[in-house]
């Protein structure tokens, strides 16, 4: 672990298109995807969306740092998938695809694995998106605008702000203790360094009591920031839009009982067997090389 490695939680600097659009139809967008993506089953609405949010990334300019923040999808998918297809996630009775051993594959697990794993790639890729377009201030006085209580607010925000921090204060930490001849990555080397970040962070909260109380925080009466954000016509029109396609599809999904397109997928014995074995063998590796890389020698 370093800074290298670091994932990017946070905003990424540009002037794209994104960038500019103001801080409330952005929001309005993360809300809808995770509206519409619990609403619907449907596996061909939920991968478009993460379609959308990746070609959103890509206007914005962080497509990098947007798949690398998303690779936490990988083990998560991979065990998601192998559990789903040895029990679904679903009413009994089950269908019956495949026999490896003593395991049983059932084919329903295969689509409602897909649809859940859909919902978290969809919904995170989006987050993602406005995170890292969108500048902490701008999002703070956006929702002051709201009147979202102020504390609440503050803390919202300062998580976005204190995330990158703590980040790279655990780099730095990591990067001392290999010139002094201790582990410098692994977990092995991530443990030491816990005691040093909890100080250090126990001293910022202390110096950012210290701030607020002689800035008067919390105290009554209306509350400026020196970040001005307005927003533009064609912002509301996308939040419009935005809007209109969400209560579009949740209405078809409701009408449809949850848009379930299964009956589409038609999954052999073979490939049953070939997605839990991939996915199975992914997720252990990743664990296996977790703990490689945890206790090799520097």
């Amino acid at each position: 672990m370093s800074m290298q490695g670091a994932l990017p939680v946070s905003l990424i600097p540009g002037d794209s298109v994104l960038h500019r659009v103001h801080p409330l139809p952005k929001m309005i967008w993360v809300v809808l995807y995770v509206v519409v993506a619990f609403m619907t089953q449907n596996i061909i609405v939920l991968y478009g969306m993460a379609l959308l949010a990746l070609l959103l990334g890509i206007i914005g300019g962080v497509v990098k740092p947007l798949l690398k923040a998303a690779f936490i999808i990988v083990p998560i998918g991979s065990s998601l998938l192998a559990l789903q297809l040895m029990a679904p996630a679903v009413e009994q009775p089950w269908t019956q695809i495949a026999q490896l051993g003593p395991i049983t594959l059932y084919e329903d697990g295969l689509y409602y694995g897909l649809v859940l794993l859909g919902r978290i790639v969809a919904c995170l890729l989006m987050a993602l998106v406005v995170v890292m377009t969108t500048h902490p201030s701008d999002l703070f006085t956006t929702l002051s605008k709201l009147k979202v209580p102020y504390t609440l607010n503050f803390m919202m925000a300062m998580t976005l702000q204190l995330i990158p921090v703590f980040q790279r204060e655990v780099g730095i930490i990591l990067s001392a203790q290999k010139s002094r001849g201790m582990k410098g990555n692994g977990f092995q080397a991530v443990l030491p360094s816990f005691v040093p970040v909890f100080v250090g962070a126990i001293e910022r909260v202390q110096q950012l009591s210290i701030s607020l109380e002689s800035r008067g925080f919390g105290s009554a009466g209306h509350k400026t920031s020196y970040r001005q954000v307005r927003g533009k016509a064609s912002d509301w029109v996308l939040a419009v839009i935005a809007i209109a396609a969400a209560a579009l599809l949740g209405t078809v999904s409701i009408m449809r009982g949850g848009w379930s397109v299964s009956e589409l997928l038609v999954v052999e014995p073979a490939t049953a067997v070939a997605v839990w074995v991939v996915s199975a063998s992914v997720f252990l590796g990743i664990i296996a090389f977790a703990l490689i890389l945890s206790f090799r020698k520097s």
